[in-house]
């Protein structure tokens, strides 16, 4: 990695010593420093390309690769998840870090990708006193989806979970043992938000009020490891297909932070000229050294001088020192005036962003009113509504009393027809009672008018067997006169034929 890539942001404070020093010292003239080369680019080698981000992507982001956390190497550290970010050449993986918070109580919001509209959008991550809503996107090592449960700060101090957070005891002694459950872990490693099969959960109260807290953005150290996985060939998805070969970086300083370095002095892990702890650089000869030694003959090198030549020499070499360090020093300045510019125009990009996000704040504003109109709209809605639901209650009350009276007098009327009917029920029992009497009173007749008839049918069979009896007493008498006939007409014959007033035959 070019060493002067990583070259650190000067202080406003550096910036401005320089600057008086660039006007104090004695005018010298010299030409301006050439403009710097620009990148050179391949036909798609990412290796040697210095391309900027996008923050769109027509298809979603790689699953997030598994990989092991590196040990925190001191107090005040915290623990940056790798993510996919992209350029032009498709996406590439940003290896995860312990990063120097930038203040005492700062917290890191990762960003994320999110489905809005057809298209993946970035949401880049920031530094502020909570953690917001990142997605819901499993990261791990504390970042569950929800908030961050890898330690809290007390103070100005950390202090590390070691259930869910690789502390060597050794060089961090702020720790705790917490266990924390996770529930519906999802073990598929999206690495997004919505979409088809992104990940589905809105924020909840906490993240969406951590929207409002004051936020920074990435520090120096993350944008320069930003810098270096995108002009890292093997970083890329193409290239090794979701498995990078640096999914994290293990801290420069094996485990502690450069003498007198606490969180929030902006050092980020290297010296105030930018360059890295680690050592082991280039060193090239100091150019005096070279100056001196073709200045001499090679006789001369190694040989003693005569002393007024060497005095000589020693005062050409004294003036070749000074002009060496007067060029020295027009380059300083030179480079003091190229950071000034640097800083003028970091400040310009400073004071631009400070606009753009006073622009997004007025938006933020703006939105707000709108939604505090639209909120008041929806109360007012809300307060017709309620004057319509109460009208309708009232409606149905009234509909509810006047059906009541009606159901009363239809009751009543009811009442009064059931009355009326039993009254009909009444007569027309009493009715049936005076019909059954009626009734059997004709029975009854019916009875008697049978029993006389019987009588006088016996009485009738009496008369005929009276008749009959008188007939047949008539026979009897009859038959008896006829008897007596016959025995008188016997008893004619029997007189003396002398006719002695005896009656004969023909006579009584």
């Amino acid at each position: 990695m070019n060493i002067y890539s990583r070259i650190l942001r000067p202080r406003p404070l550096a910036a401005a010593v320089l600057l008086a020093a660039c006007t104090s010292a004695t005018a010298q003239t010299y030409a301006p420093p050439p403009a710097p080369a620009a990148p050179v680019y391949d036909d798609g080698d990412p290796a040697n390309a210095n391309l900027a981000l996008v923050d769109r992507s027509p298809e979603p982001p790689p699953a997030l690769p598994v990989y092991v956390q590196p040990a925190a190497p001191a107090d005040g550290y915290m623990w940056v998840p790798g993510y996919w970010s992209r350029n032009r050449y498709g996406f590439f993986w940003v290896p995860g870090a312990w990063v120097l918070a930038p203040y005492p109580g700062a917290l890191w919001t990762p960003g994320y990708w999110g489905f809005v509209n057809g298209v993946y959008l970035w949401n880049a991550g920031y530094w502020g006193p909570h953690v917001g809503f990142y997605g819901g996107i499993n990261y791990g090592f504390g970042y569950t989806g929800l908030g961050y449960v890898g330690g809290y700060w007390k103070r100005d101090r950390f202090y590390y979970n070691r259930s869910v957070t690789n502390v060597n005891i050794t060089r961090v002694t702020n720790v705790y043992n917490h266990t924390v459950v996770v529930n519906n872990v999802d073990n598929r490693r999206v690495s997004y938000h919505g979409g088809p099969s992104g990940i589905r959960r809105d924020a909840d109260p906490r993240e969406l009020a951590a929207r409002k807290d004051r936020h920074s953005q990435q520090t120096d150290m993350q944008r320069g490891y930003v810098r270096d996985a995108g002009n890292n060939r093997a970083q890329f998805y193409d290239h090794n297909k979701g498995r990078p070969p640096q999914a994290y970086v293990d801290h420069q300083s094996n485990g502690r932070p450069p003498e007198g370095q606490r969180p929030g002095n902006g050092r980020d892990g290297r010296d105030n000229n930018g360059r890295d702890n680690r050592g082991g650089g280039d060193r090239s000869p100091d150019r005096g050294d070279m100056q001196r030694g073709r200045d001499m003959t090679p006789g001369q090198q190694g040989r003693p001088q005569p002393p007024q030549a060497q005095q000589v020499r020693e005062q050409q070499q004294r003036d070749q020192q000074a002009q060496q360090q007067t060029r020295q020093q027009q380059q300083r300045d030179q480079q003091a005036q190229q950071q000034a510019r640097q800083q003028q125009q970091r400040d310009q990009q400073a004071q631009q962003q400070a606009r753009q996000q006073q622009q997004r704040d007025q938006q933020t504003q703006q939105q707000a009113r709108q939604q505090q109109q639209r909120d008041q709209q929806a109360q007012q809605q809300a307060r017709q509504q309620q004057q319509r639901d109460q009208q309708a209650q009232q409606q149905a009350r009234q509909q509810q009393q006047q059906q009541q009276q009606r159901d009363q007098q239809a009751q009543q009327q009811a009442r009064q027809q059931q009355q009326r009917d039993q009254q009909a029920q009444q007569q027309a029992r009493q009715q049936q009672q005076r019909d059954q009497q009626v009734q059997q009173q004709a029975r009854q007749q019916q009875q008697r008018d049978q029993q006389a008839q019987q009588q006088a049918r016996q009485q009738q069979q009496r008369d005929q067997q009276a008749q009959q009896q008188a007939r047949q007493q008539q026979q009897r008498d009859q038959q008896a006169q006829q008897q007596a006939r016959q025995q008188q007409q016997r008893d004619q014959p029997r007189g003396d034929g002398n006719g002695n007033g005896r009656g004969g035959p023909g006579r009584d």
